[in-house]
């Protein structure tokens, strides 16, 4: 923190200085013999600290480069360009920092998403989310540097314990609230077989939560039509302790519109009791014309809880784009039946939800 305020603090100076000597050249002042009995003020004394970092001027390129995709000039594709522009110049300023700005097509890496919609229970009843995420790409400090920042389920995203459905909270499991959650990581170059990730952050939460984190992941496709994925996590954060998540998918193509999924995850650390787990076996079905149908069952649970499986049940996912390509619908219904004590009875609870989803900017292939 200290070092981000140093920074800025040396970047507020220096854009002084340069406004004050352009303003110094455009008009010089009148030649006097007489000495300069001005008394030294702060900002004199300012000038005279040597400022190393030479801030670029990089509206004018990062504006070009930042132009989103030709599209109409309804209030919903303004929207949609502005939001996307946000963020790519925000990555492309604050690349600036590290040496001259490099503007090319590694800054179109820049992608998210902004999801509003509701979740509804019969033992819950209703709650509205809000849902905010964005991959900065970072190419002047490191091709392989990059930027997050979003709003979500900090024990997911730290933990690596994530839905495979995360436009909305998740359904299976003991979620928690989503917060804001801003951080820094470190992707290795793509290549076949496995690749490390490393990340470092906090949840901006009184009192910040911080985290660090690593993961291994790695691919493995045979005989033609399966794929098998595996994914381990080891991270620290303040809330959560030292602690490590282990995931499987094994997936088949059915056909030419149907895949199949099973997931497993355990996560064991030093506040969970015992292994945190959950598994599913998902059908993915492509219905064409940019729809979807997701059917999913589910169970999870805690090893040494007092309830040891929190909750299992179905829940059907149904996804097409509305409008715009970038723009989507959601929508949910599911039949679960949770339990969170042992003086709670299972019974079951019909679920609902609807969720609209804005997606800019594109994955790098």
């Amino acid at each position: 923190m200290i070092v981000i305020m140093a920074m800025a603090f040396r970047l507020a100076v220096a854009l002084a200085l340069a406004v004050a000597g352009s303003v110094a050249a455009a008009h010089p002042p009148p030649q006097s013999s007489t000495p300069d009995k001005r008394p030294i003020t702060l900002p004199a004394l300012i000038a005279l600290v040597p400022i190393p970092l030479a801030p670029s001027d990089t509206t004018a390129d990062a504006a070009a480069l930042c132009e989103d995709r030709p599209g109409g000039l309804a209030w919903l594709d303004r929207m949609h360009t502005r939001l996307y522009k946000t963020v790519c110049l925000a990555a492309a300023k604050f690349d600036g920092f590290f040496g001259n700005a490099r503007f090319d097509d590694e800054y179109q890496a820049t992608h998210g998403s902004l999801a509003l919609g509701g979740l509804w229970d019969q033992r819950d009843g209703f709650a509205p989310s809000v849902r905010f995420r964005a991959d900065i790409r970072l190419p002047q400090l490191s091709d392989r540097m990059h930027v997050f920042v979003g709003r979500l389920d900090p024990a997911e995203y730290v933990t690596e314990q994530r839905d495979d459905f995360d436009t909305l909270p998740r359904l299976f499991g003991r979620p928690s609230d989503d917060t804001l959650l801003l951080g820094i990581g470190y992707s290795q170059p793509a290549r076949p077989g496995g690749r490390f990730d490393f990340g470092v952050g906090a949840a901006l939460g009184w009192p910040l939560d911080p985290y660090v984190k690593t993961t291994y992941r790695l691919s493995v496709p045979f005989h033609k039509r399966n794929a098998l994925r595996l994914s381990e996590a080891i991270f620290w954060q303040d809330s959560f302790r030292l602690g490590d998540t282990l995931r499987i998918d094994l997936e088949r193509l059915l056909g030419e519109n149907l895949l199949a999924r099973w997931t497993g995850s355990g996560t064991f650390a030093q506040t969970t009791e015992g292994v945190r787990w959950f598994s599913s076996v998902t059908l993915y079905q492509n219905l064409k014309r940019r729809r979807a149908i997701g059917y999913q069952l589910g169970i999870s649970g805690e090893t040494n809880h007092e309830v040891p499986i929190a909750d299992y049940g179905l829940r059907v996912i149904y996804r097409r784009s509305v409008l715009r390509e970038w723009l989507f619908l959601e929508l949910r219904s599911s039949i679960t039946w949770p339990r969170a004590t042992l003086l709670e009875r299972r019974e079951s609870n019909l679920g609902a939800g609807l969720a609209f989803e804005v997606t800019f900017g594109e994955r790098k292939k």
